[in-house]
């Protein structure tokens, strides 16, 4: 970009970085190609993408922007051009390492709060308590807004902006123990569930290696087509290394446009199911939530399991159609 900057250019940065990393790193390399200066010859400004996939379109004219600029020029310049597209307002932040902190800070918080509902969820398991009944709830009161626990984070976002303030916190000499506790508590996930599959494949008199789990869905969130940092895909591996036979489906996706070492990619539902020891429902998907599951106990190996991932299953209907029940903050739910 510093080989094509002329004067008179405008450069707005978009991508979610640490604060400093615009006017330290991109503000140096563009100034030392380009022989140009920031705030003289060129705008720099920096307005971070709000976004979520699956309605990115929606998303960035809908929500407001925003944005900080290098000096006053640079600002005034960035806000008239994206107004054109932005129908949600323009939100003046002092300066550029703030609206770097702002993106990070909205990343987080949903990291933390998911940490939070998933060692709830642990806690419910082992109390005999329903997490989803439990958090409704809690939800009803106006200042409680627990997110739903789940498989662990996936995404592009979650899984590594936390890392981003970690990495300045640390060089500031800064302790940011919370945010270092919810990445590890969302990245445990994943082994958790696997004890879960465990757990209900011995009530069903089966072990964890020789058996055939199937996996439904690879998103990393629902209805969407975008499977980066998927927990069904870490989950799907790691069984595989542990001599489990595994396929996985999911229907915002073509076998051509899925590949895991070891693992089938299923192209229909009842192909990925039949046969099967265990069901794992990784993905909300709106789909799956109307999941015909006397039909899938056919299709299955009996006596069979289904790990419920994302609490999409009652439990009472699973018991009825004759699995071995377990949720992530249900826990096992013997038929």
């Amino acid at each position: 970009m510093g080989r094509g900057l002329m004067k008179g250019s405008l450069v707005i940065v978009e991508s979610t970085v640490g604060p400093g990393v615009t006017e330290e790193v991109v503000k140096f390399e563009l100034e030392e190609v380009s022989g140009l200066k920031a705030g003289v010859d060129f705008g720099l400004a920096y307005s971070p993408i709000r976004a979520s996939a699956g309605r990115v379109f929606r998303d960035l004219t809908s929500y407001p922007r925003i944005l900080a600029g290098f000096d006053e020029r640079s600002f005034h310049a960035a806000s008239s051009l994206l107004s054109l597209i932005v129908k949600g307002g323009i939100i003046k932040v002092r300066d550029i390492k703030t609206a770097e902190a702002v993106k990070l800070f909205e990343n987080i918080y949903r990291d933390v709060n998911i940490a939070l509902a998933n060692q709830l969820a642990l806690f419910c398991e082992a109390a005999g308590i329903d997490v989803v009944e439990a958090i409704n709830a809690a939800n009803t009161q106006p200042f409680c807004h627990l997110h739903r626990p789940g498989m662990g984070v996936g995404g592009h976002c979650l899984p590594s902006n936390p890392y981003f303030l970690l990495e300045k916190a640390r060089k500031l000499k800064v302790n940011l123990d919370l945010v270092r506790a919810a990445r590890r508590i969302n990245d445990s996930m994943p082994f958790h569930t696997i004890k879960l599959i465990t757990a209900a494949l011995r009530s069903c008199g089966k072990t964890l290696k020789g058996s055939h789990v199937a996996i439904l869905g690879v998103s990393f969130k629902e209805d969407v087509k975008e499977h980066r940092y998927s927990p069904s895909i870490y989950v799907a591996e790691r069984l595989m290394r542990r001599g489990v036979k595994t396929s996985i489906y999911d229907p915002f996706f073509t076998p051509e446009e899925l590949s895991v070492p070891g693992v089938r990619i299923a192209p229909t539902l009842e192909s990925c199911v039949e046969g099967v020891d265990c069901i794992l429902l990784a993905v909300a998907h709106e789909k799956f939530k109307s999941l015909d599951l006397n039909l899938l106990a056919k299709l299955v190996k009996m006596p069979a399991a289904l790990v419920d991932g994302r609490q999409v299953i009652d439990p009472v209907k699973a018991r009825e159609a004759g699995f071995v029940y377990a949720g992530i903050g249900r826990g096992l739910v013997v038929a």
